[in-house]
C-alpha cells in the first residue's frame, strides 16, 4: 500500500493569504502569464491599471532581460506587490483557512481546494512528478522566489477521487461565495472562504485522508521553492515551519480534468533541408499533406507544418505499443524526431525549442513560423490516468508534456514568504 501523507499532519494544511476585494477581483486578476503573447499583455496592462500583470511584468519592461534587469525588476516588483497588498484592493485571511476555487468554462466546472503543501511531501516523493524540468526557468523561479518572496498563483495539484474531499468541497460551496467573477475569456472563478474552526478541521481531516498527489502544472515551482527554500532554511535552520517551508496549492479531483497537450516550435531544422526533413520521417512514420491545419485526431498522430503547409504524421504501432513514458506521444515525438532528426538532445536546455500551449491553437504555431521559426508540431492530448500512471512508475516525460486549462489567475491568491 501506498504511503500517505496523514503519516505528517503538516503535510497539507491550511493557509493564510491575500484575495482580491471582490468588487475588485474581475479587473485585479491575470491570465497566467506564460499563456499570453507578449503583445496580449503589453494590451492588458495598458488598458487595465489593476490588473496583476503591472506587478511583474519582465517583457515589457526589459525584452533583452539580462541578469540585471531581471534583478532590477524583480527587487521592483517586491515593492510593488507589498505596496498593492497594503492598499485597499486585497484583504487578507488570518490562518487558519482554507479556500474553495471552482473555476466553470464552456460548460464544464471543475472545483478545488487551496491549501498549503509541505516541501518536505514533495522530497519523499508524496508530490509526484511526471516531467523534468528547464534548469534555466528553473534557475529564474528562484531569482523571483529569493528576491520578490511571494506565491502570486497555487501549484495546481490532482488528487485521486476521495469522497471525503467531495463532501468537504460540496459544504463549502453550498454557501455564497466571496468572490465570483468573469474573465473576459468566459471562465467563470469562484471563491469561497473555509474559516469556521470546525469547517477547516472537517477540510483537514478530508485531505489528510489522500494519497499520493500528482503535479498537473507547476514543476519548475515547485522544484525552485524547494531550492529556495532549502537556501533559507541554512541560514535560518530553527524556522522550520515558515510559510516558505510549504507551497500554496490548489488540489483538484482528478474526475473533474482535462489535458491540453504543449505543442513544440523549432528555431531551424538542423541544417538539413525541408525535403530532407520529410524524406527522414517518411522513413519511420507515414506522412500525409492536409489542406489545412487540423489538430490530431487519435494518440500517435501529429500535425506538422513546415514550410507553409500542414502534413499529418502518424507513429508505427511498434512505438505506440511501448509500455510506460515511452509509448506516450510526447515521448515519440522527442525520442523519434526531435532527437535524432532536429538534434534536440536536452529541451529542457536547448535554446531552439519553443513550447506552445495548445489552448492558443494552431494558428500561434503558424504565427510563429512566419516569424522565424521553421517546424512545428502539434500533438494529442493524454489521459490523466496516463499522467498518474507514469508518475507512479517513477518516470518522467520531457518537459512541458501537458497544459491544464481553465485553471487559477494570478493575483486571485496571493501569500507572502
Amino acid at each position: 500500500m501506498s504511503a500517505k501523507l496523514v503519516r505528517a499532519p503538516s503535510l497539507i494544511r491550511p493557509l493564510g493569504a491575500y484575495l482580491p476585494r471582490p468588487e475588485l477581483a474581475a479587473n485585479v486578476i491575470a491570465p497566467p502569464y506564460d499563456s499570453l503573447t507578449v503583445q496580449e499583455t503589453r494590451g492588458l496592462v495598458t488598458e487595465n491599471p489593476l490588473s496583476f500583470l503591472n506587478v511583474l511584468r519582465s517583457e515589457i519592461d526589459a525584452p533583452e532581460r539580462t541578469k540585471a534587469d531581471r534583478l532590477a525588476m524583480l527587487t521592483d516588483a517586491a515593492v510593488r506587490l507589498r505596496e498593492l497588498l497594503a492598499g485597499e484592493i486585497f484583504d487578507f485571511y488570518e490562518p487558519p483557512v482554507f479556500f474553495v476555487c471552482r473555476l466553470e468554462l464552456d460548460g464544464r466546472a471543475q472545483t478545488g481546494v487551496v491549501a498549503d503543501v509541505s516541501l518536505e511531501a514533495y522530497e519523499a516523493g508524496l508530490v509526484r512528478v511526471h516531467e523534468s524540468t528547464r534548469r534555466g526557468q528553473e534557475d529564474r523561479l528562484v531569482e523571483y522566489l529569493n528576491i520578490v518572496r511571494a506565491s502570486i498563483l497555487p501549484v495546481f495539484l490532482i488528487h485521486r477521487l476521495s469522497a471525503a474531499v467531495d463532501g468537504a468541497v460540496a459544504a463549502a460551496a453550498a454557501e455564497a461565495p466571496v468572490i465570483d467573477v468573469n474573465a473576459d475569456d468566459g471562465l467563470r472563478m469562484s471563491v469561497w472562504v473555509v474559516d469556521d474552526p470546525a469547517d477547516v478541521a472537517q477540510m483537514g481531516r478530508a485531505l489528510a485522508g489522500l494519497e499520493e498527489l500528482y503535479i498537473a502544472d507547476g514543476h519548475h515551482r515547485v522544484a525552485a521553492s524547494r531550492r529556495s527554500a532549502a537556501a533559507r532554511a541554512t541560514a535560518n535552520p530553527e524556522c522550520a515551519d515558515e510559510p516558505y517551508t510549504h507551497v500554496v496549492s490548489v488540489l483538484f479531483s482528478a474526475d473533474q480534468l482535462i489535458i491540453h497537450p504543449y505543442n513544440r516550435c523549432v528555431r531551424d531544422l538542423g541544417g538539413c533541408s525541408a525535403e530532407e526533413l520529410l524524406a527522414a520521417i517518411r522513413s519511420s512514420f507515414e506522412v500525409r499533406e492536409l489542406p489545412r491545419g487540423a489538430p490530431p485526431a487519435s494518440p500517435g498522430e501529429f500535425s506538422l507544418h513546415l514550410n507553409g503547409r500542414w502534413y499529418q504524421v502518424t507513429a508505427p504501432a511498434r512505438l505506440r505499443e511501448v509500455e510506460g513514458a515511452a509509448g506516450l506521444d510526447v515521448a515519440i515525438l522527442h525520442d523519434h524526431l526531435l532527437r535524432p532528426l532536429l538534434g534536440i538532445d536536452d529541451p529542457r536546455t536547448d535554446a531552439r525549442i519553443e513550447f506552445v500551449p495548445d489552448t492558443l491553437g494552431l494558428g500561434e504555431l503558424e504565427r510563429l513560423c512566419d516569424e522565424g521559426y521553421a517546424v512545428a508540431f502539434a500533438l494529442h492530448p493524454m489521459g490523466v490516468d496516463e499522467l498518474m500512471d507514469v508518475a507512479d512508475c517513477g518516470e518522467q516525460m520531457p518537459p512541458k508534456s501537458t497544459w491544464f486549462a481553465p485553471k487559477l489567475r494570478s493575483g486571485l491568491v496571493v501569500r507572502l514568504l
